[in-house]
């Protein structure tokens, strides 16, 4: 199962996962593209359903979850990848943005990992496989809110691996840096990014000169981690630009 899937890294992670053999549950907010991505893997001769969620929706969650393990009798693996950001100072925080923040990429992933380990700890298998960010570390101005949520994710994630280690769940982290083809920068402000990015490569977090990494990139990532076999775990991965 992979959240966010309607495009960029989480369209990216179904498509290498279906690829790699396995039957895929994509859920995400938007449905003509959500649709799209599974009809894509279908194509290639892939197995995946399309369920419209929205991670700020618990109960939406818990029906992505529970009707995937009921339709395929077991739940294997999920990805949580769906985040928002938003550009702001501290200062000028508005709370209606921070509230969409931290309601989808943390809230979101904690209502996600619970519906999942209903259904990973009776079987005593099962991998989570969140997304952090780069942003977690040094300090990103006008980041402050999507930064404060990824560290949080990754808190999380190591605070569930003690728990449930020992009951055959694997949780895993992947650390992504400056990729690019995906949506996400469509959604800050135009009129503050230019600000944040150059205030970025002053501080040293950002090289303008470097390429970016793709969302297959990712993807493969994703794969490596999902394809090692118990009792190993990767249990956090960097993934980032050479340059970078």
């Amino acid at each position: 199962m992979v959240t966010g899937a309607s495009a960029g890294i989480g369209a990216a992670t179904a498509r290498a996962l279906a690829a790699a053999g396995m039957t895929v549950v994509l859920g995400a907010r938007r449905a003509v593209a959500l649709a799209s991505v599974c009809d894509e893997i279908r194509a290639a001769g892939g197995r995946a359903e399309a369920v419209v969620t929205d991670l700020r929706d618990p109960g939406q969650v818990d029906a992505l979850v529970d009707g995937a393990a009921a339709r395929f009798s077991r739940l294997d693996a999920v990805v949580g990848n769906a985040a928002v950001g938003v550009l702001r100072p501290i200062a000028e925080g508005r709370i209606e943005e921070w509230r969409a923040v931290l309601d989808t990429n943390l809230l979101g992933t904690m209502c996600l990992c619970r519906a999942a380990l209903r259904h990973m700890l009776p079987q005593r298998r099962g991998d989570i496989v969140l997304m952090g960010s780069a942003a977690t570390e040094g300090a990103w101005p006008y980041f402050g809110a999507y930064a404060a949520s990824k560290a949080a994710v990754v808190a999380l994630a190591r605070t569930l691996r003690a728990e449930v280690a020992a009951h055959g769940v694997r949780v895993m982290t992947v650390d992504i840096h400056n990729v690019g083809g995906t949506d996400f920068a469509a959604g800050l402000d135009p009129e503050l990014l230019p600000d944040a990015i150059q205030r970025w490569v002053e501080l040293g977090m950002l090289n303008p000169r470097a390429p970016t990494i793709a969302p297959d990139d990712v993807a493969r990532a994703v794969v490596f981690q999902l394809s090692q076999p118990p009792p190993a775990s990767v249990h956090h991965l960097v993934i980032r630009s050479q340059e970078n």
